[in-house]
């Protein structure tokens, strides 16, 4: 891959908000903070059950008369109805714009957008030109970033399991919005005990489901690999005591823990 190669990516479909009401209809619904997002950036997102799982993630797109949305195609047209039921009274139009194409590159070019989640690295954009198809795996998942569909499912995590608050795609300060109440309670409480981590192993890497020892204890789960390379959601608590070498399907393995990951010191919880 050249480093200036702009690539679509598979499998992703844009939904476009446009309206005076699109921003104060986001920021009452999703996990991100849409009235602080400067027109021209990206910035990750959620929208969560009442139980603060994640429904589904994105990456948003500040225009100058709306919000473009970057989901994933298996979870479009339920975003896009959701959106529609909790729209309400709001003056914001809504619409699944099938003729616009996710793109990236490792190389800004025109249009695009620093991905806040590999500043420097990745550039994002929508557009209606038409690229060769090609997933962020091999970007990703050396990085530690989760994705939606790859690592997990509907309902199956909490937004700081998969880093979401930690690439800027939580508002903890915003005010309420969907399941709010339950992710802030963690965080406030200090119990964000699962964080996903990239993992190194000495060999191809085991697939997704495979466990994460340290010896005889489990640490965590493997939920997707990249040839030597791996993202396990792990046990923070578990992973701080083990005292026996990391291995993954009888691979050795090594990984660790960002300072931004780390859980906080009691007196920096909100």
């Amino acid at each position: 891959m050249t480093r200036d190669a702009i690539f679509q990516l598979p499998n992703r479909t844009i939904l476009r908000l446009v309206g005076p009401d699109t921003r104060a209809l986001l920021q009452r619904v999703i996990t991100a903070d849409v009235e602080n997002f400067p027109i021209g950036t990206v910035r990750p997102g959620a929208l969560l059950t009442p139980q603060g799982k994640i429904i589904c993630d994105f990456m948003m797109f500040s225009r100058d008369n709306g919000i473009d949305i970057d989901v994933a195609e298996s979870a479009g047209a339920a975003l896009l109805k959701r959106l529609t039921m909790y729209r309400l009274k709001a003056d914001v139009t809504l619409s699944h714009e099938t003729a616009l194409h996710a793109l990236w590159s490792t190389a800004a070019f025109e249009g695009a957008s620093e991905d806040p989640r590999l500043p420097g690295q990745l550039w994002r954009a929508v557009s209606d030109a038409d690229h060769d198809e090609r997933p962020l795996d091999a970007i990703e998942v050396p990085a530690g970033i989760p994705a939606f569909g790859r690592d997990y499912g509907e309902a199956e995590v909490f937004p700081t399991d998969v880093n979401v608050d930690v690439f800027g795609g939580v508002g903890w300060t915003k005010g309420c919005f969907i399941g709010q109440e339950v992710v802030s309670r963690m965080k406030r409480r200090g119990t964000i005990r699962k964080r996903s981590l990239a993992v190194t192993f000495d060999g191809e890497a085991p697939p997704a489901g495979t466990s994460l020892q340290a010896g005889e204890t489990g640490v965590g789960e493997i939920t997707s690999s990249h040839e030597n390379r791996a993202i396990a959601l792990v046990r923070l608590d578990k992973l701080e005591k083990a005292d026996a070498p990391l291995t993954g399907g009888d691979i050795t393995a090594s990984t660790t823990v960002p300072d931004a990951l780390k859980p906080e010191p009691a007196a920096e919880r909100i």
